[in-house]
């Protein structure tokens, strides 16, 4: 399995939760060291966006190590 199935799979069981609150999280690519994610719904710099952003770089450290550069876009 490639990174981003591997980091989409880890991912379904929040989606649920994260769209009944108008969120989203999508991983818009990978690009070996790098991995893009899209957020949407987010406060911008708000402790719930900090908070979500730095489980996503502890998902993908502990699923993906040698993905080292973690992009946010809205």
């Amino acid at each position: 399995m490639d990174h981003k199935h591997l980091l989409e799979s880890k991912l379904v069981h929040l989606k649920p939760i994260l769209e009944a609150g108008g969120r989203s999280i999508d991983v818009v690519s990978v690009n070996n060291p790098s991995v893009t994610f899209r957020v949407k719904g987010f406060c911008s710099g708000c402790a719930c966006s900090s908070s979500y952003e730095e489980g996503l770089r502890d998902l993908v450290k502990d699923t993906c190590p040698d993905l080292t550069e973690i992009i946010f876009v809205e």
